[in-house]
């Protein structure tokens, strides 16, 4: 009977055209990035060579005055050696070029390399950079030790580097950003949407399923189990369909890319850093999507019944997984006395956890891969104890009767 269930309730989501209409919709919205957004996204290390020329031409013909009126020393009031300086700057970035123009990545990458370690305000005094953050300055200088120790890793790994490696455009280093960034949220709204509706849903068929002979708790269980296979599987999907389309645009990358995170919270010396491969990282942070769906698949059959209305339960689960972008400073770092480590919501965010950005960005050290792991597992024991107690005052006979 269990299997017959499980395999009914699966076609009846297979077959929900909510579930079909949000599939087509996040497919239409996956190969919009793939085809149209991410080829021409500008990341910070996109090169425009005719850009950089036109700037040397116009620093050429400014050397050249500069040596017809003698002025190639230093200057007297700052003590600066402009002329050399702008020689230098003039000579790495003509190699820059070459280097681009002759498609030998790992000459551009060492010369990259050897600017930034020598001229640290080409990132940190770029006032285009973080415009908007209250802490522009201690952005930039996180950029600037990231961007170094990626690209030092990129050297000793002795990988074969590609412009699209420079970029972060290749599907391993794509997912990496995606798990990084707040769209991780749609990761687990899927498994809001998917499940809002697979209690109430019954209410409609109150004479058949009132007379199923299983007990209200194992449907509701069975029923979280198939929501939860459900989500997986269409996440599954739709990560193995965007990685090989961005696999033939710009190549699979390497599963050995070093990727620096953050091992304390200040950032102010490469001494807060460490390095993990892209392999590991995506590991770490693929661990919370199925501990994430379940929490939500359950809570939303805990709402399920305290509302039943599936909008409702749409609704309240959407505002608690948003929950945090309700209250989400960079200088908060206590609610109510509660220090923001032991909020579930914190961890939402998840590939922010693994890398060790979160606790950079509100300044901590308490938001730990393994803490992120403990606290939603205690919350899922609290919302199953809630359930459990819920599901025996809101019986079946009471949750299907009539209001």
């Amino acid at each position: 009977m269990n299997q017959s269930f499980m395999k009914h309730e699966f076609i009846i989501m297979s077959k929900s055209k909510k579930n079909i209409i949000f599939i087509i919709f996040l497919t239409a919205l996956l190969f919009s990035y793939c085809f149209f957004i991410l080829p021409n996204e500008q990341t910070s290390e996109s090169f425009d060579p005719q850009k950089l020329s036109y700037e040397l031409e116009e620093l050429s013909v400014e050397q050249k005055k500069r040596e017809e009126d003698g002025y190639t020393g230093i200057n007297v009031m700052t003590g600066v050696p402009v002329y050399a300086m702008n020689k230098y700057y003039y000579k790495l970035h003509s190699n820059l070029i070459t280097a681009f123009e002759d498609q030998d990545f790992t000459r551009f990458v060492l010369l990259r390399t050897h600017y930034l370690e020598g001229n640290m305000g080409s990132i940190i005094g770029n006032p285009t950079l973080f415009p908007e953050s209250p802490f522009p300055g201690k952005d930039r200088k996180h950029l600037y030790q990231q961007t170094l120790l990626r690209y030092q890793g990129y050297l000793d790994k002795d990988l074969p580097i590609s412009y699209a490696l420079i970029e972060q455009k290749t599907a391993l280093q794509t997912l990496q950003k995606f798990l990084l960034s707040s769209a991780s949220y749609l990761i687990i709204f899927c498994a809001v949407y998917f499940s809002s509706d697979i209690v109430v849903r019954d209410r409609q068929n109150r004479t058949i399923l009132q007379g199923l002979p299983l007990s209200w708790y194992r449907v509701l269980n069975i029923k979280t189990i198939v929501a939860f296979l459900y989500t997986i599987i269409v996440l599954s999907v739709l990560l193995i369909v965007g990685m090989f389309t961005v696999s033939l645009q710009s190549g699979f990358g390497f599963f050995n890319i070093q990727m620096p995170i953050m091992i304390a919270r200040t950032g102010t010396s490469f001494n807060d850093y460490d390095s993990i491969t892209i392999f590991q990282f995506i590991v770490k942070a693929m661990i919370f999507i199925p501990i994430l769906v379940y929490l939500f698949t359950r809570l939303s059959v805990l709402l399920s019944l305290l509302f039943k209305n599936e909008w409702l339960v749409l609704l309240v689960s959407t505002i608690v997984l948003f929950s945090e972008r309700l209250y989400y400073s960079r200088t908060l770092r206590e609610i109510f006395g509660i220090e923001v480590s032991y909020f579930p919501q914190t961890y939402f965010e998840f590939g922010k956890v693994v890398s060790g950005d979160k606790n950079f960005l509100v300044n901590l050290d308490t938001i730990t891969y393994v803490k992120g792991i403990i606290v939603l597992m205690i919350t899922i024991v609290i919302i199953e104890g809630v359930l459990y107690m819920v599901s025996r005052i809101i019986n079946k006979r009471r949750f299907y009767q009539t209001n």
